[in-house]
């Protein structure tokens, strides 16, 4: 009877030690891998640009190639649409916006859209400079470079080397891994966003040549300020965490405090359009 008894203990004993084990080379690999992956997606810079041939003939700054090509036909579409407008306004006496405030806006807006790329790549510099003001604020506070690479280093050279899946150590790295999942997908998503939001851009700012349309380019601009502050606010939001870690050296409570961060996040778009939109009610 207490050899059975002791033969269940050790094959539970083995069981568990395998799942550790795969559970361990699971969240190690999540770990260095999506965190660096991470930086890559939230900080984004001018290599935005570089992302291949094909992407690079789209966002060509040629009047004569790329997505300016189209917008610069759909300039040619605008300015006759208005002419033809203006010439049954005149037979049917009807009142439309005057020419010499149409041509001066579409003039302006025509310049404008074929700088379009540039007037893109300007903002996401400025934001990128923005970021990286504070991860070098927070590197000379710290002594340490502010990035998820480097934040989940520094957790887990605080994590004891043996690794228990059922411990709440355990629970909170699972909960750890499977959130940086949701992270990533997240932060792909607004990469993306971003590249469109560019292509869009010269369509966007031709927009503003008229009052009908000028709509489309409000949106857009607010669309992709949001997505650029959320860069910074993501850079002041980690501060937070190396400062508490500094404080504490509990494993536990990094633990902690590292998932409580990859939440708030998670939730940092959600926050970044809340406080845009009630910035344009007080507006």
């Amino acid at each position: 009877m207490s050899e059975t008894i002791s033969n269940s203990v050790s094959i539970a004993s083995v069981v568990v030690e395998i799942i550790n084990t795969l559970c361990s080379n699971l969240f190690s690999s999540i770990d260095s891998n999506i965190f660096p992956l991470l930086d890559e997606l939230v900080f984004i810079d001018k290599n935005i640009f570089s992302t291949g041939d094909k992407m690079n003939k789209l966002l060509s700054t040629s009047p004569t190639s790329g997505v300016l090509l189209l917008a610069n036909c759909l300039f040619t579409a605008f300015v006759i649409y208005y002419a033809a407008r203006l010439v049954i306004a005149n037979l049917t006496a009807t009142q439309i916006e005057s020419p010499s405030k149409f041509f001066m806006r579409a003039f302006l807006a025509g310049i404008a859209m074929n700088y379009s790329l540039p007037i893109c790549k300007f903002l996401i510099s400025a934001t990128n400079l923005i970021s990286s003001f504070f991860c070098e604020l927070g590197k000379n506070v710290f002594g340490k470079n502010i990035s998820f690479e480097t934040l989940i280093s520094l957790l887990n050279d605080s994590v004891s080397v043996s690794y228990d899946v059922f411990s709440l150590d355990g629970v909170l790295s699972g909960m750890l891994s499977i959130s940086s999942f949701a992270l990533i997908i997240s932060f792909a998503f607004r990469y993306i966003l971003v590249e469109v939001l560019m292509l869009l851009s010269p369509f966007a700012i031709l927009c503003l040549s008229t009052n009908s349309t000028e709509g489309f380019f409000k949106s857009w601009f607010k669309c992709l300020l949001s997505l650029l502050i959320l860069q910074v606010v993501i850079s002041v939001m980690l501060l937070i965490p190396y400062a508490l870690i500094r404080e504490n050296n509990n494993s536990l409570f990094n633990k902690i405090l590292l998932v409580g961060s990859i939440t708030a996040l998670l939730k940092s778009n959600q926050f970044v359009k809340e406080f845009m939109g009630r910035s344009r009610n007080w507006n």
